[in-house]
């Protein structure tokens, strides 16, 4: 993650975040996978990804409160 960030590569770290947001969930650590998954979204519709943005929100919406 601080390799893509420190190269300015933002959409790559969204796949990251999401990814990082899915382990967390898997850990039922779903604050942590809830903040991942968040930042993941925000980054794909920042570069208009309409499909991972829709995955994200599913992944977000399936979360346990």
């Amino acid at each position: 993650m601080e390799i893509k960030i420190e190269f300015g590569d933002r959409y790559s770290s969204a796949s990251t975040h999401h990814n990082l947001g899915m382990v967390a969930q898997t850990q039922e650590n779903y604050t942590e996978a809830r903040a991942n998954l968040q930042t993941a979204l925000e980054i794909y519709v920042e570069y208009q990804d309409e499909y991972m943005a829709t995955v994200t929100r599913e992944k977000l919406e399936g979360l346990p409160e």
